[in-house]
């Protein structure tokens, strides 16, 4: 369910819907993302100044790679994501998933210094702990 979520970012003039419709974010998660994207709009300024599907603000990917490193079934499941970005080296995303409403959804995703959930609870960009 990871891999689909890369197909706009190799795919020429893909359409992009709104973050928080990217994914099949559970519950709590889209919650949180709904909230931290009405803050922004309030303070006017991101709180999420970055793709946390790609790490970056832009790209150019090759050599994706999706691997399961761990699965409790029905339950939790942790899926990392590995891809160049234009000229940099290896980038390592990391998915947690749980099961919710039947199928996998997405309940966090992390990269090396940054975790999405502790960026969407912060009440704006200054409170973003690094």
């Amino acid at each position: 369910m990871i891999s689909p979520l890369y197909a706009r970012y190799v795919t020429p003039n893909a359409e992009f819907p709104a973050f928080e419709d990217q994914a099949p974010w559970s519950n709590s998660l889209r919650t949180l993302l709904l909230s931290m994207v009405a803050r922004s709009q309030a303070i006017n300024e991101p709180i999420l100044d970055f793709d946390p599907i790609i790490g970056a603000q832009d790209y150019q990917l090759s050599n994706l790679d999706v691997a399961n490193e761990a699965i409790s079934e029905g339950s939790h499941a942790v899926v990392r994501a590995r891809f160049n970005n234009a000229t940099t080296t290896q980038t390592n995303i990391v998915y947690d998933l749980i099961w919710e409403d039947d199928r996998w959804k997405v309940d966090n995703i992390r990269g090396e210094g940054w975790d999405l959930r502790q960026i969407a609870a912060a009440p704006n960009a200054d409170a973003i702990p690094h």
